[in-house]
């Protein structure tokens, strides 16, 4: 794996210049358990945004159902 520099300025505190690479090492740990489990996956990127926007939809139905009667 390669190495990401991420220069933050003086200004910044210590502490949160910490937290910043905590999270981003955290979320890519997170990208690298998404990526060893979809390794295998036979979905295409069609047939995810084709679920996207399905999901997206039925959301937004039940939305519409749950507080179209408040007025």
């Amino acid at each position: 794996m390669g190495n990401i520099v991420v220069k933050v300025p003086s200004s910044v505190d210590e502490k949160l210049a910490e937290l910043i690479a905590k999270t981003i090492t955290a979320r890519l740990k997170s990208l690298e358990k998404a990526n060893e489990l979809l390794k295998n996956s036979e979905l295409t990127e069609e047939d995810a945004i084709e679920l996207g926007r399905k999901a997206k939809a039925g959301r937004g139905e039940y939305l519409e159902r749950r507080y179209s009667s408040r007025g």
